[in-house]
């Protein structure tokens, strides 16, 4: 399930109708199952198991009970997110993937918003558990691509047609990525099989280089020697160990260990 979301902190600008537009493109363009939530009424269009009113007169166990639901039937689901500030918006828009904010002269404004969800999502408890229950229980993530995840425009000037690209291209690049967390997934539950006192063997038989496996085993067991627990280490490291090359994962090293010596030094 991909989620996509249009705000705007004024009245009147148009989220629902352009929000609208671009959910009636992918039904017209894409063999996509799309879907539609609205954080307020919506005047033209029907209630159906697609379309959802009023999600903020919901409770928060109702809105996780629907977008669960949804989640399981629907490739992509557009979120009207409202044409207003509040509380009640601004605990809900870090839920989505990507969100547009609409309003030219709004772009300072959408890397403000970018800031406070961010911030929600790290150390707002009811967001925390919002996302994950969206989520699922990942047990880390590959690649988390955050530049460009809030995009400030007019909405006057882009034809529905690019937007609607643009969340199809989205759409089609998360899936892969998904994919490709899915394989690493596989990998990661047997390297965490793995006895610790051996982890560069058991990495080099699974095909990681011997040089490489030999690092990364050093480098978790620095990690633990600072005071982090073992599999934390081995989770926060991995995504290094799939993505970087050996020279990068030794540069990454030596460079924590000249941190935590200027550390002690001073």
């Amino acid at each position: 399930m991909y989620l996509v979301g249009f705000y705007s902190p004024k009245a009147k600008s148009g989220v629902t109708e352009l929000s609208l537009s671009i959910y009636h493109w992918l039904k017209m363009n894409t063999d996509l199952a799309a879907a539609f939530i609205s954080y307020g009424t919506l005047e033209k269009e029907g209630l159906s198991d697609e379309v959802i009113h009023d999600f903020s007169k919901l409770t928060l166990t109702e809105q996780k009970r629907i977008v669960k639901k949804m989640k399981k039937e629907f490739d992509i689901i557009i979120y009207d997110a409202s044409s207003q500030l509040s509380e009640g918006v601004l605990k809900l828009l870090p839920i989505v993937d990507r969100l547009f904010v609409i309003g030219e002269e709004n772009t300072d404004f959408a890397v403000k918003l970018h800031q406070i969800i961010q911030f929600n999502k790290i150390f707002d408890k009811g967001v925390k558990n919002f996302i994950q229950h969206l989520k699922g229980n990942k047990t880390f993530i590959i690649r988390e691509n955050k530049e460009g995840r809030v995009i400030g425009f007019n909405y006057t000037k882009k034809e529905t047609n690019d937007i609607g690209q643009m969340v199809y291209r989205d759409y089609v690049t998360r899936y892969l990525e998904e994919k490709f967390i899915e394989k690493n997934e596989k990998i990661y539950k047997k390297i965490k099989l793995i006895p610790k006192e051996t982890l560069f063997r058991g990495l080099y038989e699974l095909g990681i280089d011997f040089e490489k496996a030999l690092l990364f085993h050093e480098y978790v067991l620095l990690r633990e020697a600072l005071g982090q627990n073992y599999h934390e280490a081995l989770e926060n490291l991995f995504p290094l160990l799939i993505n970087s090359s050996f020279e990068e994962i030794l540069e990454k090293f030596q460079n924590e260990i000249k941190f935590i010596t200027k550390l002690k030094l001073s």
